[in-house]
């Protein structure tokens, strides 16, 4: 009877425990997401943009390398704000799709952020406001942001 109790109380600890873990994970993911998406755009606002390229998509590089071209020199992001963020989970293609059969794990490999930036760009110094909408991309354990930096967001 002891040993069974034992035995019982054991798998219990186990199986919470594996469930924390899996939370604990979770939490890792968006603390390390947070930290990428933070410092990516306090370093644009700053035009430190080579540093800002380490949080880029490699995919995206070439969009990104014509976008710091075409504003390094007259654009002045004054500030921006994270309006939202959301969470994609992996195996969930579209938000509209049935997920009671995909593949869900939990775990988190798209988030798309809109972002409120106030700007000016040279020679005016007249501030101007635009909403852009940005997709982050996990690859392994780092976050990136995988956008296509159209020409005219920042007018």
């Amino acid at each position: 009877m002891r040993n069974s109790l034992f035995f019982y109380l054991l798998t219990l600890m186990l199986v919470l425990g594996c469930g924390t873990a899996k939370d604990l994970m979770q939490q890792d993911d968006r603390e390390s997401f947070q930290y990428s998406s933070d410092r990516y755009y306090k370093l644009i606002q700053w035009k430190y943009y080579e540093k800002a390229a380490q949080f880029v998509d490699p995919e995206s590089a070439r969009e990104y390398e014509n976008f710091v071209f075409r504003n390094q020199k007259d654009l002045n992001v004054t500030a921006y704000q994270i309006k939202d963020v959301t969470f994609i989970d992996s195996g969930v293609l579209d938000e509209s799709e049935d997920t009671s059969e995909s593949n869900n794990d939990g775990n988190t490999d798209r988030a798309v952020i809109r972002v409120y930036y106030t700007y000016f760009k040279y020679p005016s110094v007249v501030e101007e406001s635009v909403m852009v909408e940005d997709t982050w991309i996990k690859i392994g354990k780092l976050w990136y942001v995988s956008s296509d930096y159209p020409e005219g967001t920042f007018n």
